[in-house]
């Protein structure tokens, strides 16, 4: 249960409700992330645009950053994180084998190209320990991607660092709505 209570309709000013009602008509229901920010309507104000401008940056594309935000994610063993993200892997795309192999070191080297396997690196290495970034990842980045790609590949990974933080220190549920979007077994 979450530690604040995640409001809604009409227990948030109206510039919240109507941000609501666009989100509500774009994903078809608010997330919880952004129902308890609803408390500083001021901060919501200038996260969602910033967050929805890092998630839709075309620099890297979905799929990069698909990536990127599952392998930050599943570094944070953020429950809330992994059914959002994996839910934008697999818009993006991304195959139920390569989702499986995300957060898995020694998997990612050959499931996924030298690029998606370097963009889950530098994830896990980043949110694992800020300072773990070393020269020679740095030079790896370098040699695989464009100062912009690099940029938003960094800035991507540390946005999906806050949120998972903020939603793991205020203990926020994922919504229902994941429930049946989780993978079903295979039956043969």
């Amino acid at each position: 249960m979450a530690m604040v209570d995640l409001l809604d309709g009409d227990d948030v000013p109206p510039a919240v409700g109507e941000l609501f009602e666009s989100v509500r008509r774009e994903y078809g229901f608010v997330p919880n992330i952004l129902r308890a920010m609803a408390h500083c309507p001021d901060l919501l104000a200038v996260f969602v645009p910033f967050w929805a401008q890092v998630y839709r940056s075309p620099t890297i594309g979905a799929r990069l950053r698909a990536l990127a935000a599952l392998g930050t994610a599943k570094a944070q063993d953020c429950t809330y994180c992994v059914a959002h993200m994996t839910a934008s892997a697999r818009r993006a795309g991304v195959p139920e084998a390569q989702i499986s192999a995300v957060g898995d070191l020694a998997s990612i080297r050959t499931a996924f190209d030298e690029r998606e396997a370097l963009i889950l690196r530098t994830a896990d290495v980043l949110t694992r320990d800020p300072d773990g970034v070393t020269d020679e990842l740095r030079a790896e980045l370098k040699a695989a991607f464009g100062d912009d790609e690099i940029v938003n590949i960094v800035l991507a990974i540390g946005v999906y660092n806050l949120t998972s933080r903020f939603l793991k220190a205020l203990s926020i549920d994922v919504e229902s709505v994941f429930d049946a979007a989780a993978p079903q077994p295979t039956t043969t």
